[in-house]
């Protein structure tokens, strides 16, 4: 079963199912695996990659073109019922970016490493509305075919925002539905296998949808 007829499924399952459940309490744990997709880089002015060979004088710009899929883990603590904290892991693949200026075939890994925190607005509702947020770093590795492949790799600050809902599925447990704007930013050089010296501008913004699956310890 591919990773899209999953995510489907649990997306029915979340519509169509529920369960009464506490609110969150001051002191609650919950962890959270997520499928994460995300289908629309933002254009050139808030999506693009940058690539220019400062020897040859030759600049590419690529934006974000198959649809990244990755997952997701996160671990929150409550301190308010209303409010959580905690920590997240991503890793994403976008496995071809769109090019121009350059005929190059080029690839994006990203691997990040957030504090998250959530606000809840309806918290005792059965469809539990909430704000993501988050702070961290994105360690990117970018694959560029140059011929031979080259590798540019850099860590930098990143950052989300978004809109949830969350439905409980019992006492325990609950599956959530987030749509978020990333961002990432950064600049990384090197001298590449033809000698030539390339400085990669990576603006890495991006709409993705999260459906997770929550458990209450």
């Amino acid at each position: 079963m591919t990773l899209r007829k999953v995510c489907l499924m649990l997306l029915c399952v979340f519509l169509a199912a529920g369960a009464q459940a506490r609110e969150y309490r001051a002191g609650d744990v919950v962890v959270g695996l997520g499928a994460v997709f995300s289908p629309l880089g933002l254009g050139s002015d808030w999506g693009e990659v940058n690539v220019e060979d400062q020897t040859a004088n030759i600049s590419h710009d690529a934006k974000l073109g198959q649809p990244g899929m990755g997952v997701e883990v996160q671990a929150l603590y409550f301190v308010h019922p209303r409010v959580a904290v905690g920590v997240g892991f991503e890793d994403q693949y976008f496995s071809r970016d769109l090019s121009s200026g350059w005929e190059l075939d080029s690839s994006t890994r990203e691997h990040s490493y957030m504090a998250v925190g959530r606000v809840y607005l309806t918290p005792e509702a059965g469809y539990k509305l909430y704000i993501p947020l988050a702070v961290g770093v994105s360690d990117t590795d970018i694959t560029v075919d140059f011929g031979p492949r080259e590798h540019f790799r850099y860590t930098g600050f990143a950052y989300y925002a978004g809109l949830g809902v969350e439905r409980p599925l019992g006492e325990r447990w609950a599956l959530g539905l987030e749509v978020r704007y990333n961002g990432n930013k950064f600049h990384d050089s090197k001298n590449i296998t033809n000698g030539d010296h390339v400085v990669v501008y990576r603006q890495d913004n991006y709409i993705s949808a999260i459906l997770r699956a929550n458990y209450r310890i």
